[in-house]
């Protein structure tokens, strides 16, 4: 095959994942009893609660025309058995939706590992589901092996990230467990899923994503990897605006009643 036809191939895949996520954000409001907004940044005002949502399969994303993921599953039940006034905000930015969720614009974002950065800046929730980081590269077409195979092989090598990723301090602290180098390169306007995309096109060596995003795109990328994990199991949580204690307690308070009962299960099995 040809280069000029294997740059046609990789940007036809940015454009169909963009065109995707555009469709997603453009049609979710007609797809839940719970109300959708795209342009806007929070603050509804009244008792309607802002809740901001990563695209991605442990967030939200679109399946046959259904709206699904964890934390949108999640949320809609929320809203449903407390009768709440839900606006939904679909995010792809960690370093803007943490932003916003700090200064009250989004009252819950939804979710991000727990780390210290997370701890100092918001409300936590109790775990919601678990995941991890892993590495993102190419396997070989024929033997299936891989460059990196090992923490010690990342050194001197350049992995890519989205800015606000939780990636980011975790690469920074294997860099100076490995004793070398490993070269970040942040991604500015990239999400997990646009940057997995591009590992799976051969644009990019390496990225580190979570592994439920890794596992879903890998399955229009058959060559794409991600058996090497850069983290332990990590604790995702829903983040609450430090001013909110009421909305925190009231949701630690009634996930404590929810995580026991089968329609969580149902949930958590179904991804």
């Amino acid at each position: 095959m040809s280069k000029a036809s294997n740059r046609y191939i990789q940007a036809a895949s940015y454009v169909i994942v963009l065109v995707g996520i555009i469709f997603i954000l453009g049609i979710a409001r007609n797809c839940s009893s719970i109300k959708t907004s795209v342009f806007s940044e929070g603050n509804s005002g009244g008792d309607t609660l802002d809740i901001a949502i990563f695209y991605g399969p442990s967030g939200m994303y679109l399946q046959d025309t259904i709206m699904r993921g964890i934390n949108y599953d999640i949320a809609n039940v929320y809203a449903r058995q407390n009768a709440l006034p839900v606006k939904i905000w679909p995010v792809s930015d960690a370093a803007y939706a943490m932003e916003m969720t700090e200064k009250g614009n989004f009252d819950i974002l939804a979710s991000l590992p727990l780390d210290n950065e997370v701890r100092k800046k918001f409300l936590t929730s109790e775990s919601i589901f678990l995941d991890r980081l892993v590495l993102l590269q190419l396997k070989d077409s024929i033997s299936g092996a891989t460059s990196v195979n090992s923490s010690l092989d990342l050194n001197g090598k350049s992995v890519w990230v989205p800015e606000g990723s939780p990636a980011l301090n975790r690469l920074k602290n294997l860099s100076d467990e490995i004793g070398g180098n490993i070269n970040l390169m942040v991604e500015p306007e990239l999400s997990d899923e646009l940057l997995a995309v591009k590992v799976g096109a051969g644009s990019i060596p390496f990225a580190v994503v979570n592994e439920r995003i890794a596992k879903d795109i890998s399955e229009n990328y058959p060559l794409l990897s991600y058996s090497n994990p850069v983290s332990f199991t990590q604790f995702q949580v829903w983040l609450f605006s430090p001013s909110d204690s009421i909305e925190f307690r009231k949701f630690n308070e009634w996930f404590e009643t929810f995580r026991t009962s089968e329609e969580y299960r149902e949930i958590l099995n179904s991804y």
